[in-house]
């Protein structure tokens, strides 16, 4: 039990330390190029200009973060302070339950960029 006290704040300085160079092996593009797909969404034109805005923005907020110069709690906070902003623009927008379905289906093209960069997880 001690073991996982001391080794879980090491792993998390870890994780939140490493995302500046993990950020850069990821193009902002392709991420958005992902998150952007509303193949399985039956939205108008006007929610998905919406969500597109709402996706650029978010992707911006999340390299900012792991660019910046905070210390890694202060980024975990970040970084979960975006998740959950990022769900409740999304839900505003999408309704309930479509963005449970665009979370399931930006979730699945996002997984190869997760192995590249760890912190797109916390896009949704």
């Amino acid at each position: 039990m001690k073991k996982a006290a001391i080794l879980i704040p090491f792993l998390l300085a870890m994780f939140i330390g490493v995302p500046e160079l993990l950020a850069q092996e990821v193009e902002k593009s392709e991420i958005l190029n992902a998150m952007n797909s509303f193949d399985d969404l039956d939205i108008s034109a006007d929610k998905k200009d919406k969500l597109k805005e709402s996706n650029k923005s978010a992707v911006d907020n999340l390299f900012d973060i792991a660019k910046g110069n905070d210390t890694p709690e202060e980024k975990t906070m970040k970084f979960k302070m975006a998740k959950e902003d990022n769900a409740k623009i999304f839900k505003d927008i999408l309704g309930e339950d479509d963005f449970k379905k665009y979370k399931k289906t930006v979730k699945k093209k996002l997984k190869p960029f997760k192995r590249k960069a760890k912190l797109v997880g916390f896009l949704l």
